[in-house]
């Protein structure tokens, strides 16, 4: 097939886009694809979805302070992997509507990509200020792009680029972006999570674009996510995938409650997690009650209930996405787990304080259970369905609810979800690696890991990798690429 095209949307005031524009090129050149530089209004876009922070505001904006604490923290570690230089303004967010305009004024390719480049260093890295006119030309003409030449103060107000820089902004609220960076492949025909056939595919955030460059492959060798070699590296990995097992013993502890379609994901990568790592890999699951937990920290009891309508549509997509890639991965890895058949809970949210303490009283049952409530549609709310469920797994269900239903167990519980408040939990599921000192004692390392999602740095952080004192950069794995550029 002809060259495939990558169109990148991006706000210069995004400190996520700038992450993503540090990587968005080698990217496209290790998929042969052609690569288009979008600019988008990102205020724009908060305001026709009716995002919660609003349309002059940072997504942080509406964190409670346990999730602005473990964001900050998973910020800086994402830094620290890719060695971004990063000295945010004190005035963040700065408009950049003429930083944007000035870029449509610059034919797309090399020269947009320069341009596109200096500016964001010159917002995140230098703290000049892209609000200045004067600023602005001066970075145009240091990047020594042919256009520079041509561009003055009369270019903020260019007709043609304020009029592109609406329509790229019009064009991908259209796709379903919700905020940048946003990555939109034309070429693809794929079914969503509503079983229809689309022609294009718009994928959301820079720690996403393992999802993008399976799409890629896969376009261009006209195959399927599974068919990508070593699909599980396209992952960005600090130490490497062919690390083996571990000599030393490191403990994961796997924060979560099963009323997670989230947690119930990151679950079913702990057996591969296992098995990559070896015996000296001991994994702790510590369940608690989500519920309590978002009371006392000032979360909404549904997450989803308090984003914008389009972000819920994407957030849907995405898990179907997650789920998909997982079952790739253990295709691609020969099928060693049971497959992952998810089903959204017809009752939802799911009320699990009786699950929970069963998980407590009987570890043994935690795949039944989560298998229950998210493969089966099983409402396990309800203890005479829990029972039977118990029953049918070989297990005495009465017995296991009326264990579950002691006060020991119950205070157990209550004490798990204090230790999760206290630990600075917001969501789950949530990583925290441990490592021992010369002492004997357990050490975190890394800080916590909210987030199936980050799958990759807890695989990190279990391998050795030390945010504050590494080298290595977050990378695909080089063979897999190799191989993968071969099939192009």
């Amino acid at each position: 097939m002809t060259q495939p095209t990558l169109v990148y949307n991006y706000d210069i005031s995004c400190p996520f886009a700038y992450i993503a524009s540090t990587r968005v090129k080698a990217l496209a050149q290790r998929t042969n694809s052609r690569l288009v530089y979008r600019p988008v209004l990102l205020g724009a876009i908060y305001r026709a979805t009716a995002a919660p922070q609003g349309a002059a505001g940072s997504a942080s904006d509406v964190f409670n302070p346990t999730k602005k604490a473990v964001a900050a923290q998973s910020m800086q570690r994402t830094l620290k992997r890719y060695k971004i230089k990063y000295n945010p303004p004190p005035q963040h967010p700065r408009k950049s509507v003429n930083a944007l305009r000035l870029l449509y004024c610059v034919p797309d390719g090399e020269q947009r990509q320069e341009l596109t480049e200096k500016l964001f260093a010159a917002y995140w890295a230098e703290n000049l200020d892209i609000t200045d006119p004067e600023t602005l030309l001066t970075i145009a003409k240091q990047s020594g792009i042919a256009s520079a030449s041509k561009l003055n103060a009369d270019s903020f107000a260019n007709v043609d680029a304020r009029k592109e820089l609406e329509s790229a902004t019009a064009e991908a609220i259209e796709r379903g972006a919700f905020g940048v960076p946003g990555f939109w492949i034309p070429d693809v025909t794929w079914t969503n999570v509503d079983s229809q056939t689309k022609t294009g595919r718009y994928f959301w955030g820079q720690d996403r674009m393992h999802f993008v460059e399976a799409t890629l492959i896969s376009l261009r060798n006209k195959s399927q996510w599974s068919d990508v070699p070593g699909l599980a590296s396209l992952l960005p990995r600090c130490i490497p995938y062919n690390r083996g097992k571990l000599t030393e013993k490191v403990k994961l502890e796997f924060w979560y409650d099963f009323s997670s379609p989230w947690a119930f994901l990151g679950y079913t990568q702990l057996a591969r997690l296992q098995r990559t790592f070896g015996a000296n890999l001991e994994i702790i699951l510590k369940p608690f009650l989500l519920g309590i937990l978002f009371r006392e920290i000032g979360a909404p009891n549904m997450p989803m209930l308090a984003v914008s309508p389009t972000k819920a549509v994407w957030s849907r997509q995405d898990h179907a996405d997650w789920t998909a890639y997982w079952n790739a991965v253990n295709i691609s890895e020969g099928s060693v787990d049971k497959p992952i058949a998810f089903h959204w809970a017809d009752v939802f949210p799911i009320r699990t304080p009786t699950v929970l303490r069963v998980a407590i009283v009987e570890p043994a049952t935690i795949p039944l259970l989560y298998s229950t409530c998210w493969e089966k549609n099983a409402n396990v709310s309800d203890e005479t369905v829990l029972a039977a469920v118990l029953d049918e797994a070989g297990y005495s269900g009465s017995d296991l609810i009326a264990k579950a239903n002691s006060p020991a167990i119950k205070e157990k519980l209550r004490e798990n979800t204090a230790a999760a408040k206290a630990t600075g939990i917001c969501g789950v599921p949530t990583y925290r690696v441990l490592r021992q000192r010369q002492d004997g004692h357990w050490e975190p390392r890394g800080g916590l890991v909210w987030g199936q999602d980050e799958t990759n740095v807890v695989e990190d952080l279990i391998a050795g990798w030390d945010p504050e004192d590494s080298s290595e950069v977050a990378e695909p794995r080089k063979d897999t690429l190799v191989k993968a550029a071969a099939r192009l």
